[in-house]
């Protein structure tokens, strides 16, 4: 009985490091190898970046500081070696679904806690968004304007699986928003085992079940 109960412990151990083994590797990018006014796409491994509008581009700008991202360079839309507009739909696509998408948000004019953007997210290469019109909003009181130049991030989170795409409108909220830069962008990269080759934990604690099993069919002949 005692093996029983080992070897059924030992397989629930072997499915939750099978389970670790799938999280994916985390990735942040802030810009910050990049010079100024450079048009960013495809620099950076898993994701391209791109804006939506007539000869509109994601260009960097380096503005941290008086803007408290990591220093020294944000991203904005506008056209290719500037002007900046920051006032255009920014796209992100990604080569792999990832999970759970931050990033900050600096240069908000809207009262806080109004909305300055929405997002639509697509996930598994679905042609279509599956998640529509979610609010990004603003957290912080005042802005970065004399008197009080709060220059601080307005963080965001996206908390899905498997992205594939985001969408982040900002055109329908220009008016109010005057324009919103972007930096830190994090999110994990989904990483599966093929499913023919399973991982070396899960073998050897397979096959240490198989041994606790054969013991105990030896043990149970051998008293009969």
């Amino acid at each position: 009985m005692k093996s029983q109960v080992l070897a059924v412990a030992l397989l629930g151990a072997a499915a939750l490091l099978t389970g670790q083994a799938r999280a994916g590797t985390l990735e942040t990018i802030n810009f910050d190898n990049l010079g100024d006014f450079v048009t960013v796409t495809n620099q950076y491994a898993n994701v391209v970046f791109s804006a939506m509008g007539t000869g509109e581009v994601v260009l960097t700008t380096s503005q941290n500081p008086p803007y408290l991202g990591s220093p020294p360079n944000l991203i904005c839309t506008g056209v290719s070696g500037g002007p900046l507009d920051c006032t255009h739909d920014l796209i992100l696509t990604f080569s792999a679904p990832v999970d759970n998408l931050t990033f900050d948000a600096f240069g908000n004019q809207t009262p806080a806690p109004g909305t300055f953007a929405l997002a639509d997210v697509f996930q598994n290469f679905s042609a279509t968004a599956t998640v529509t019109n979610i609010p990004l909003t603003v957290s912080h009181t005042t802005h970065c304007t004399a008197p009080t130049s709060d220059c601080a991030a307005d963080p965001q989170s996206l908390p899905y699986l498997g992205i594939t795409q985001v969408v982040v409108h900002e055109s329908a909220f220009e008016i109010v928003n005057m324009g919103t830069a972007f930096d830190n962008f994090s999110f994990t990269v989904e990483q599966t085992a093929p499913p023919d080759t399973p991982e070396p934990s899960t073998l050897f604690l397979t096959g240490l079940c198989g041994i606790v099993w054969a013991g105990h069919r030896f043990l149970t002949r051998k008293s009969m």
